[in-house]
């Protein structure tokens, strides 16, 4: 009897424990490839990044090199991070290496000049230090490719000081495409899949939702030129936010975009996302390739700003 008992509130005890701590911070493994469109990167891998968005196309342009800075709001606001990813193609398909860094700055700790007397013209808060949070991301995949079929995983370790508290976790991705010969890519990614753990100093456990999605990606050839169509939503039985839909129990976190290429030189790109519209643009060259987005934002907080370069071979 017991042990039915423990069973039976086993999944509620799990779901009062998952948190969406985790979502905001880890979203910044993006491109600026990807950035400009929507967001959209379950079907196609734009670049080595893509191991962060489903490590089954994080091989899609074989071995190759990223850097990539984003700056994002301004101001007093200013949210900065750096990324490096690499792949290298095997014979199975390929593994991946990526690391990044978000910095938060320009954090004020004031106090009262006197203590005893209430906020006034007289009694003004002043500024004692200034400080900086930060979140670490490093993360190893790998994927196995199989004509049409991909399959991907990723594992990762992650180190957040938001200076009042500082934590580490460790968590896994899984991904799956399949490529139909007309053009069509479906594809399936699961973020968090192992429920990833994070521990605090404080003494508190927190464990980040899993957040399923899928996509699609219709890509037509005409002539020396490539459009893409992709579609895309996030699906899962919690909400983060109040900018998602749902349908009955399944919370959707939709975004699209559409990308045209030229002479496999030039990329122009447009998306939209729960955030608001993005542009961008890219070019490539004997291997080396450099990107720009720009991320509008629909609640007011100003632009992010994304460029990233690199080398494939």
């Amino acid at each position: 009897m017991y042990r039915i008992v423990i069973l039976g509130l086993g999944p509620l005890l799990l779901a009062a424990a998952l948190t969406d701590i985790g979502a905001d911070f880890e979203d910044y493994r993006e491109s600026a490839a990807t950035a400009g469109l929507g967001g959209c990167g379950l079907s196609v891998g734009q670049d080595p990044a893509a191991w962060a968005y489903n490590p089954a196309t994080g091989v899609d342009q074989g071995s190759g090199i990223l850097l990539k800075h984003t700056e994002a709001f301004g101001g007093e606001a200013r949210v900065t991070n750096d990324l490096f990813a690499l792949s290298y193609a095997t014979s199975f398909g390929g593994v991946g290496l990526m690391a990044l860094r978000n910095g938060a700055g320009n954090i004020h700790f004031t106090s009262l000049p006197d203590t005893t007397r209430p906020v006034g013209p007289d009694n003004r808060p002043q500024i004692d230090s200034t400080v900086t949070a930060s979140d670490w991301i490093g993360q190893l995949s790998a994927a196995l490719v199989s004509n049409r079929l991909s399959l991907g995983a990723s594992v990762k370790l992650f180190y957040r000081d938001l200076v009042a508290a500082k934590g580490f976790g460790l968590g896994a991705d899984i991904g799956v495409r399949y490529r139909f010969d007309w053009g069509l890519a479906l594809a399936a990614r699961i973020k968090n899949a192992s429920a990833s753990p994070l521990f605090w100093s404080t003494e508190e456990t927190d464990l980040l939702i899993p957040r399923g999605a899928l996509g699609a990606m219709q890509e037509f050839r005409l002539g020396r030129q490539t459009l893409r169509l992709l579609v895309e939503s996030e699906v899962s039985l919690m909400g983060l936010d109040s900018l998602e839909g749902h349908l009955g129990p399944v919370y959707l976190r939709p975004r699209g975009g559409v990308e045209l290429i030229l002479y496999d030189l030039i990329s122009l790109r447009l998306g939209r996302a729960d955030y608001g519209w993005s542009v961008g643009a890219g070019g490539r060259y004997k291997g080396f390739f450099i990107d720009y987005a720009y991320r509008g934002h629909d609640g007011g907080l100003g632009a992010t700003h994304l460029v990233g370069a690199g080398y494939t071979f």
